[in-house]
């Protein structure tokens, strides 16, 4: 008796991690979307060094920056070697390999969301400089990797629905305000001189 017993437990301990479900992977690049990252408008490219970060969770309140599978990030930068990739005026892109959507099963849907700035450690502390794709959803791939060595087979690619922009600093509210009198006394000078 005791005997089947520790047979069944010791098969049932084997099997046990076969039933848990896989978890869903997607590729952490945007040359496959050719969606490329903007400083400001279309003609300018992300320069170099920009940091960004790739946000998933299985909604769009849960979403967390995503690590490689290798365990690198959450925060990556544009190598100079992804500045216009894709040709002149193609925006800056970016390749970090692939990573894993926590709580997302294989082939489930995941909510995905990528940030960029400059001249601050984390987007959040970033002032002017800082931007974000729109929010998305889309399918993720499986974490089944045939060879223990390589990578898995089938991680989604990532379906970035628009370029990523990111604002140049806007002027302060101050600066529109000295502006706007300075043309109203311009044009009030104007038409003083001219009464008819």
């Amino acid at each position: 008796m005791k005997t089947t017993l520790l047979a069944i437990l010791a098969i049932g301990a084997a099997l046990a991690p076969a039933r848990l479900p896989a978890q869903g992977t997607v590729w952490l690049n945007n040359y496959d979307s050719g969606m490329g990252m903007y400083r400001g408008n279309f003609l300018d490219p992300a320069p170099a060094g920009t940091f960004f970060e790739v946000l998933a969770g299985y909604s769009a309140n849960t979403m967390v920056p995503l690590v490689t599978s290798t365990g690198v990030g959450p925060i990556f930068t544009i190598l100079p070697s992804g500045v216009n990739a894709r040709g002149p005026g193609s925006g800056s892109y970016f390749d970090v390999g692939y990573g894993v959507v926590p709580g997302v099963p294989a082939h489930g849907s995941a909510f995905f969301q990528i940030l960029e700035w400059t001249g601050a450690a984390t987007w959040a502390s970033a002032s002017g400089s800082r931007g974000e794709s729109l929010l998305w959803s889309q399918a993720v791939g499986t974490a089944d990797v045939p060879d223990p060595l390589g990578p898995p087979t089938v991680p989604a690619l990532l379906s970035i629905p628009g370029p990523i922009i990111f604002e140049r600093p806007e002027p302060s509210t101050t600066a529109l305000m000295a502006l706007g009198l300075a043309g109203w006394l311009a044009f009030r000078r104007r038409h003083r001189g001219n009464p008819g």
